[in-house]
């Protein structure tokens, strides 16, 4: 007897979970958001090999000698010359030895076949900073194709 009512216990809470877990959603189709997403798509990097050829820092001219700006040189992808016309942005974030943002800029450059020196002028993450050189212990360099 004592197992009969164990058993139907069991059950009846076997049967209440099943029901807590089914639930039925029913929304109108324009209350769903729309998802879609390609397939595998290759990326290109934008520079010729993938590879940046020298960073220089440009310092300011009179104390107290800051970073004004990086020149990056590289060589945009252009393999023929209906490549030459392609813009690229050129983006540079300078960090701190903790990783923290101390700088940053942006600069346009168009497509070339050969080696290209571009010059990002960099602005204190936050206004009350100054970019010494000192502080700077890394440097992230992103080059995306805008055309």
């Amino acid at each position: 007897m004592r197992r009969i009512i164990l058993l139907s216990i069991f059950i009846s809470l076997l049967l209440f979970t099943v029901a807590a877990y089914s639930v039925s959603i029913s929304l109108p189709e324009n209350n769903v958001a729309q998802l879609g997403g390609t397939g595998n798509v290759e990326v290109r990097c934008p520079a010729n090999p993938c590879q940046i050829y020298k960073v220089k820092w440009v310092i300011s001219s009179s104390p107290p000698y800051e970073v004004s700006a990086v020149d990056v040189t590289w060589i945009p992808a252009s393999s023929s010359s209906a490549n030459y016309s392609a813009n690229y942005m050129v983006y540079v974030t300078l960090y701190d030895n903790s990783n923290g943002v101390i700088a940053y800029g942006s600069a346009s450059q168009s497509g070339s076949s050969s080696q290209v020196t571009t010059t990002v002028y960099i602005s204190p993450a936050s206004p009350s900073n100054k970019v010494s050189p000192k502080d700077v212990y890394y440097v992230e360099i992103v080059i995306v194709q805008t055309n």
